[in-house]
């Protein structure tokens, strides 16, 4: 009993201790076009880091949903810090909650596409519920769809065969070649509906978007539940080489875990119901798996919705279909500032030293949050991780967060962000995230999106440091990447080093060095022009060390 006690006060001294940001706020969204100023927010999406013309300079997509008209938008960084409107739509049905954003090259023709998704009043028909827009393919023009801006039809759309009159609400949208056949799928939530919640995998075969290409639905899960499905994922949590789907139920924590097995295959391996009974944990785009401490073995971290801040933990895995309830362990727990919550949660290494960061909205908070591993350690121990305030709305605006009796204050719901890369070649990753309920009545100065820039220059050599001090594999930048990427890692002493690409089923794609080194830092181009888009993997061993990470080939 003593021993728990201890554990648990450990855990909240640590996690109280903030580091000191690395974060600056460097732009943020004043005004909504083409509505009148003010106008309260309902931005609910933003999604961020890639570039799809082509042209160097990183774009994000935000949207919002349920007023009169509701758009998407999409931003080009221009210069150091500016981002201008260089595309939009207007979706052409009212909506009934959030719409959903992914981007990539959906039919592999080498031109990206915007994929997004509206859940919309239904009225006896069934209309199209996701549109696809896809690049001209001239570099350097942000053109997506048929048309002109301003009058933009999209390439394709569809309404997923839905019969008339159901209520249908797709939300979560991630896309990759799941099953490893050479085409790209759509993996998607469907937040609630009248045939249940459910997680649908779906291609396009036949042809591409713009010709006889038709949908395939590979697979439909359909379950009724008493909660909403937000978070619908991928990963390989027991590290067998089949991607798994994670769908985390907004029910006391209810979770359907489903694994692919073969071309066009797959299972529902796990099945739980209220694993938290009697708090009442969901997620909003809150589940991620990664390998902090790239010893091989993944973990699913789960950024968790109620008002006391907790982050779960599921590592350890070796058969998906064995999970249970004592698996999910609450590893952190933020301290509460205003209300709490926890919503959208990215992983990624924004001041390129190798160590994954946990960068989480935190909806009523009013804050970011920056979560990062130290580098050493079991991750499973809440002492291996530091917390950094990204950024707090009450510090910035200085209006206090105590919104006791009698006290007007500010009513933040930062709901979702995305994490960027460097969308403006500064050298420098950004962070962007929406406010889906602004404040204007108490703070005229309210904003409806923010961009954070991380201090730290990524991918450029420290002159003044000849050797390094440990032995590191960054991530490759840019990432999602097309065709090439840059590698860098470094040795602190001479040694046989092998770096080498696999896929996703382990297969050997290239050896990018296998050669004595001295010690010392290097950067390998690798070159993927001939490979399908995906992900990819690319590991390090040297002198008995062994590092993996993983890239994203978007054509």
């Amino acid at each position: 009993m003593k021993k728990k006690l201890l554990l648990t006060i450990l855990m909240l001294v640590s996690s109280s201790v903030f580091a000191q940001s690395n974060w600056d706020l460097v732009w943020t969204l004043n005004q909504k076009p083409f509505l009148q100023e003010q106008v309260g927010s309902e931005m609910a999406i933003v999604k961020a880091g890639f570039d799809t013309d082509q042209d160097g300079w990183g774009e994000f997509l935000c949207a919002w949903t349920d007023l009169e008209a509701n758009y998407i938008l999409m931003y080009e960084a221009s210069a150091d810090n500016t981002y201008d409107l260089v595309w939009y739509w207007e979706y052409p049905v009212d909506a009934n909650s959030f719409a959903g954003i992914v981007v990539g090259d959906f039919d592999s023709n080498g031109k990206p596409e915007i994929i997004t998704t509206m859940p919309t009043v239904v009225d006896g028909d069934s209309p199209n519920r996701i549109w696809f827009f896809e690049w001209s393919g001239v570099q350097g023009e942000n053109m997506y769809g048929r048309g002109s801006l301003g009058a933009i039809e999209p390439t394709k759309s569809w309404n997923f065969n839905v019969e008339n009159g159901i209520d249908f609400r797709p939300y979560s949208l991630n896309m990759e070649d799941i099953d490893n056949d050479g085409d790209n799928e759509i993996i998607m939530g469907v937040r609630l509906g009248d045939r249940g919640r459910e997680v649908m995998v779906f291609s396009i075969v036949g042809g591409d978007l713009f010709g006889f290409g038709q949908f395939k639905i590979e697979f439909n899960h359909q379950e009724s539940f008493e909660g909403s499905l937000y978070s619908v994922t991928t990963g390989d949590l027991d590290n067998d080489n089949n991607q798994d789907i994670y769908a985390l139920v907004w029910a006391d924590m209810t979770v359907r875990f489903f694994e692919c097995t073969g071309v066009d295959q797959y299972e529902l391996v796990t099945s739980l119901d209220s694993v938290t009974a009697g708090m009442d944990y969901g997620a909003l785009d809150g589940l991620k798996v990664a390998d902090a401490n790239n010893d091989g073995i993944n973990e699913l971290y789960f950024a968790a919705t109620e008002p006391d801040n907790s982050i779960f933990m599921v590592t350890g895995i070796t058969d998906l279909s064995q999970i249970t309830p004592e698996d999910f362990k609450l590893f952190y727990r933020i301290p509460v500032n205003a209300q709490g919550k926890l919503r959208t949660l990215d992983i990624a290494d924004p001041d390129g030293d190798g160590n994954i960061n946990l960068l989480i909205a935190g909806e009523q908070n009013g804050q970011i949050f920056d979560l990062e591993y130290k580098g050493s350690g079991d991750p499973a121990d809440s002492l291996n991780w530091e917390l950094n305030i990204a950024f707090d709305v009450y510090e910035y605006s200085g209006f206090s967060p105590d919104s006791g009796w009698g006290v007007t204050t500010l009513d933040p719901r930062f709901f979702y962000g995305s994490f960027a890369n460097d969308m403006d070649q500064d050298g420098k990753n950004e962070y962007v995230f929406i406010n889906y309920r602004t404040t204007f009545d108490v703070w005229p100065e309210d904003k409806y999106l923010f961009i954070l820039e991380n201090d730290q220059i990524v991918g450029v050599e420290n002159p003044n440091s000849v050797f390094p001090n440990k032995f590191s594999l960054e991530q490759n930048y840019p990432n999602p990447f097309n065709p090439t990427t840059n590698i860098e890692f470094n040795l602190p002493e001479q040694g046989e080093v092998e770096l080498t690409v696999y896929d996703l089923l382990g297969n050997k794609i290239k050896t990018l060095v296998n050669e004595q080194k001295n010690a010392g830092n290097y950067n390998i181009t690798f070159d993927g022009k001939n490979l399908a888009s995906g992900v990819y993997y690319y590991l390090l061993k040297t002198n008995g060390s062994l590092i993996t990470k993983k890239m994203i080939l978007m054509k």
